[in-house]
């Protein structure tokens, strides 16, 4: 199972979910004509813009990057981030919700802007899959257990895919970096209401 993988937009790269994702996507990197069906949701930039689309079997001519869902079909929706954050975040960061979702869950893409000098959050995990495209600046990901870490530079272009549960987190240095992480499905406080986590008391 790939814990994680990196891409550069400069080539052109097709990126299927595992089997073992709960919700399924295809990541098209760099320039694709993506053929399009009326029963997924394809979500890709253009001009400093988000757009979110069911297919309606015209095909999408993108430059960047574009993310099939399967199964998942929204009306179309566009947001776009050029104006940069306007909620705060942990750790002198901020974000701004481009595309929202519709329900508790469904997915959704987002804005995270870093500072210089800033490290995005303790190392962390997420229950699902994100999917982010490095729009401006320049850091790090730091990715992988502690002692058994590896560094990805993250620049302009490029797209890095964490599988659900991959410990992570992002640093910068003398310049901002700013990102989009699309989550194929957005996590909801419920998550937290399970036995193992709340049978569990730090001693």
């Amino acid at each position: 199972m790939i814990a994680y993988s990196i891409h550069n937009t400069n080539s052109s790269t097709i990126v299927d979910s595992t089997e073992l994702d709960l919700y399924q996507y295809r990541t098209y990197i760099g320039e694709y004509t993506v053929p399009t069906s009326s029963r997924n949701s394809y979500w890709y930039i253009e001009n400093n813009t988000v757009i979110s689309t069911t297919g309606n079997g015209n095909p999408i001519d993108s430059k960047l990057i574009c993310v099939e869902i399967f199964g998942y079909t929204p009306e179309t929706r566009t947001s776009t981030f050029s104006r940069f954050t306007d909620l705060p975040y942990i750790n002198g960061c901020s974000s701004k919700q481009l595309i929202t979702p519709n329900r508790l869950g469904d997915p959704t893409w987002q804005l995270l802007l870093l500072p210089p000098f800033t490290s995005e959050q303790s190392h962390h995990i997420h229950s699902t899959c994100r999917i982010v495209y490095v729009s401006e600046g320049f850091g790090k990901s730091i990715i992988g257990q502690e002692g058994h870490t590896t560094d990805i530079d993250l620049t302009p272009g490029t797209v890095i895919i964490l599988d659900k549960m991959v410990p992570h987190h992002f640093v910068t240095q003398k310049e901002h970096l700013l990102v989009l992480p699309l989550h194929v499905y957005s996590s909801v406080p419920s998550e937290k209401i399970h036995p193992m986590f709340n049978g569990t008391h730090e001693i």
